[in-house]
């Protein structure tokens, strides 16, 4: 079975890049997405890319012609299915003329598909809930995350969803970086890592309240949330030594930092696991074999395998103490080698492409 993949995700594209282009590359397939999925990207030799043109304004029409058109496109290339790797917001665009190629689907965050959560879909017309079980019959679901498959599971049949984890690295990079953690050694002084953008729902402020002034290093891999952000940091915590990057920081620069850190914290407040999606960047803090704080918003999503340290959610005394022995030892919250084989069997693009082709067959 020879796959294809599509996204044309619109706004500040967080982990859609990685994916899709993480998949292509393991699939030896065309992706469709943006031009701007590729900038800052490294080694992409040989990846069969066919630009669409962003969805920003989250109409049907612009999605309706990028997915037919790489309907088109893929059944020339010969390709047997087009992975649609956004149904969240392109749901309307259905139906389609898809060329005679068949099709499947990724919910991201299933939760926010009926836009009860606000967000995009709240303001659309039409019925998702109504597309997604027209489309289930035909179409595999992916989803990503046990919040996701029971959300899914209310609307159509549970035999028609594929649960599948979220794919992070190659199975290479996997044990290049558990094997570099082991011998690791750094004269810098040690820092606390939050991966992605300042969102309060991260918990940016409980997180810089557990620093504390002038106490553990903080760096941020991603730009502030909103422009206010940095008078309120620069007003309550003046002595914080926190760094943020001031962009989007690309796939290179974000191993970077993880290799980097002596800790990398999740400290996501209460909702997140509401909408059903999937914190890649656990996944991807992991195949460095880090030391992993988080709240028990995430508990669900760590492998049983993992080393963490979990606390309350919103307790920022609890969370500076799980910092502070964290801190303290490094190596002694660093994740078992155990760890290595459970990601790349369960978290590598080569696997999730081989288990998509398994449970596709079965559909």
């Amino acid at each position: 079975m020879r796959l294809a993949f599509f996204d044309d995700y619109g706004e500040v594209p967080g982990h859609h890049p990685d994916h899709i282009v993480g998949l292509g590359r393991a699939a030896r397939a065309p992706i469709y997405c943006p031009d701007g999925f590729l900038e800052g990207r490294r080694e992409l030799t040989g990846l069969i890319h066919h630009p669409v043109t962003g969805d920003v304004d989250r109409t049907p029409g612009p999605a309706r012609t990028n997915l037919e058109t790489a309907c088109a496109d893929a059944v020339r290339r010969g390709a047997d299915v087009l992975v649609n790797l956004f149904l969240d917001e392109n749901w309307d665009a259905f139906p389609i003329a898809r060329h005679g190629i068949r099709m499947a689907h990724t919910l991201h965050r299933p939760g926010a598909i009926e836009g009860t959560m606000g967000g995009i879909n709240a303001v659309k017309q039409g019925d998702a809930v109504g597309v997604l079980r027209r489309l289930a019959p035909t179409d595999p679901i992916v989803v990503h995350t046990s919040a996701g498959l029971r959300q899914a599971s209310r609307w159509i049949p549970a035999d028609r969803i594929v649960h599948l984890g979220w794919p992070a690295a190659t199975g290479e990079a996997i044990r290049r970086r558990f094997a570099a953690a082991g011998a690791a050694t750094t004269d810098d002084e040690p820092y606390v890592l939050l991966i992605g953008r300042g969102n309060r729902y991260k918990g940016i402020r409980v997180l810089l309240e557990a620093v504390g002034p002038g106490d553990h290093r903080l760096r941020i891999g991603g730009k502030l949330e909103v422009p206010g952000d940095a008078d309120w940091l620069a007003e309550e915590f003046p002595r914080a030594r926190v760094s943020w990057q001031p962009g989007w920081v690309d796939d290179h620069r974000l191993d970077q930092l993880i290799a980097g850190a002596a800790v990398v914290v999740f400290p996501y407040l209460s909702g997140f696991e509401a909408h059903g999606g999937v914190s890649g960047a656990l996944v991807h803090a992991l195949t460095f074999a880090k030391p992993i704080v988080v709240t028990e918003e995430l508990r669900t999503q760590l492998p049983e395998l993992a080393t963490s340290l979990v606390v309350p959610t919103g307790d920022a005394t609890a969370l500076k103490a799980a910092l502070d022995r964290v801190m303290a030892d490094p190596r002694r919250f660093a994740q078992p080698a155990e760890l290595e084989k459970h990601l790349v069997d369960n978290h590598s693009y080569e696997r999730h492409v081989e288990q998509m082709i398994n449970r596709f067959a079965d559909h």
